[in-house]
């Protein structure tokens, strides 16, 4: 494996062998992996797919990993990840290969209307064919969405200007300054899948206020994700639109993931509440902000984002028209170019889904191709998952993993009768209004112990998105995480 550098008193996640266990998967990717044990990052990066995106396109990237291990190929010599469906949701499991195989287009991923969803004539088609395209290759575009042009246009401009400031006023918002893991990474400084990413990236959270009881190297790291985003004065001053477009454009997302997750719970046959109740009333998501410079030659970079799975629920990703994203074909292991659709979004599953469901949805592998087109390209991806405090349970319980199902009588929220109640699945969801944190003089090993699955309660979604950021962004927890302050 070749050696990573990174800056001075940051470490760089190792790799370790741990047990791989295949489970059952509707995959009909023709390598199996049965009790074999696999190299995977001691906790293995997923950070989240980096697209193009200028106004209003976004296309859908996705391919089904099996549980199962997919033999990657790749059209180019770039070192590609084989996905496999976790056995802990922290560590995702990856091997490479460089074998060449040609590209295909993405005519196989579905362009889904919002609409249809919304209409109960056409919402038993709309799932069967959401079910379809997740357990096939794991994504879809989806259109009709009630995002505007107008706000897709105003975020995507203000990320344009933002990565437009001179780089000084961009070092102003640097991640490392934030305790949360939000602001600007300067290019080069993320490896995803051991490669350096040849891309700039901006982090957006729930504008909040950080947890008062938080204590460094005792209270769960992941109580330290909660708090505020950063927001130069110099920076409004000079794009007084920056911060109102983003934050609203967050809400909207938000509302869309939502409503998503409704339609993902219905296409598994659950009630249309599964999600809801199990996010809770203060769902944790992300919003990254990405620029992939154009460069003559590959020889200027190495990739613009290597190829990886998202770690965790759903992510919804805007992306302009100049191209570059591409998934993976389940069955063959073939990369597909996900070209740009306008006015849609691509939505793919991630890992936390992927072991929900047992590998009947899969989580996407994906990649952004260098950038050789003479023009910069810009995406958004939104990454959505429950509160922080929340228990996920290891799999969803008689899942009916059948290709096809009867939708007929689908309701939505809005349908089902008020006395169904937001506890319908009888979950147990704690949320951060009724939570009690654990006390933090009682918690030193307080990352170790968060990672552990309990059998019973099941994981901690909390946990694993720390996990996620940790390995993304190291420098954050070397700074504010290793000491008391």
């Amino acid at each position: 494996m070749s050696e990573i550098h990174a800056p001075a008193g940051i470490v760089i996640p190792t790799f370790v062998e741990i047990p791989f266990n295949s489970t059952s998967s509707s995959s009909s990717t023709s390598t199996t992996t049965s009790a074999s044990k696999i190299i995977t990052p001691a906790s293995s990066s997923s950070s989240t797919i980096a697209t193009p995106t200028s106004a209003l396109a976004a296309a859908t990237l996705s391919s089904k990993a099996s549980s199962t291990t997919i033999t990657t190929a790749t059209a180019s010599a770039i070192p590609t990840t084989n996905a496999t469906a976790p056995t802990n949701p922290t560590a995702a499991v990856a091997t490479t290969t460089t074998d060449k195989v040609a590209t295909k287009a993405n005519e196989k991923v579905k362009v889904l209307s919002l609409q249809d969803f919304d209409n109960p004539a056409t919402r038993p088609r709309f799932l069967a064919d959401m079910r379809e395209s997740l357990i096939d290759l794991g994504t879809f575009y989806i259109k009709d969405h009630g995002i505007t042009t107008e706000m897709t246009a105003g975020a995507m401009k203000s990320v344009q200007d933002y990565f437009a400031l001179p780089l000084e006023e961009k070092k102003k918002m640097l991640i490392c300054n934030s305790r949360h893991f939000r602001g600007y990474k300067l290019i080069g400084e993320e490896f995803t899948n051991n490669q350096v990413d040849h891309r700039e990236q901006l982090q957006f959270g729930p504008e909040q206020s950080a947890l008062p009881s938080f204590v460094p190297t005792q209270s769960p790291d992941y109580q330290g994700l909660q708090g505020p985003n950063q927001w130069p004065a110099s920076t409004l001053e000079l794009l007084p639109a920056f911060q109102p477009h983003i934050i609203e454009f967050m809400h909207q997302l938000e509302t869309l993931s939502h409503r998503l997750m409704e339609a993902v719970a219905l296409s598994l046959g659950q009630s249309a509440h599964y999600f809801r109740d199990l996010f809770g009333d203060t769902p944790y998501y992300r919003l990254k902000a990405a620029k992939y410079p154009s460069v003559k030659n590959t020889k200027a970079a190495t990739i613009g984002c290597g190829a990886h799975k998202d770690t965790g629920f759903l992510t919804v990703l805007l992306q302009d028209m100049v191209g570059g994203l591409q998934g993976q074909i389940p069955a063959t292991g073939e990369w597909m170019d996900t070209r740009p659709v306008p006015e849609t979004f691509i939505v793919t599953m991630g890992e936390a889904m992927e072991r929900m469901t047992g590998g009947l949805y899969q989580a996407t592998v994906h990649r952004v191709l260098n950038n050789m087109s003479g023009q910069d390209r810009y995406s958004i991806p939104f990454f959505f998952d429950p509160s922080l405090d929340t228990r996920v349970p290891h799999q969803i319980e008689n899942l009916d993993r059948s290709a096809r199902l009867d939708f007929s009588n689908a309701q939505t929220r809005k349908e089902l009768p008020k006395a169904d109640g937001e506890k319908f699945c009888g979950l147990g969801i704690t949320t951060q209004g009724n939570l009690s944190f654990p006390d933090a003089s009682a918690s030193s090993s307080r990352h170790a112990t968060a990672c552990v699955d309990d059998e019973e309660e099941g994981w901690s979604s909390g946990a694993h998105v720390f996990e996620t950021v940790h390995r993304c962004h190291p420098e954050v927890y070397a700074r504010w995480y290793t000491h008391e302050e």
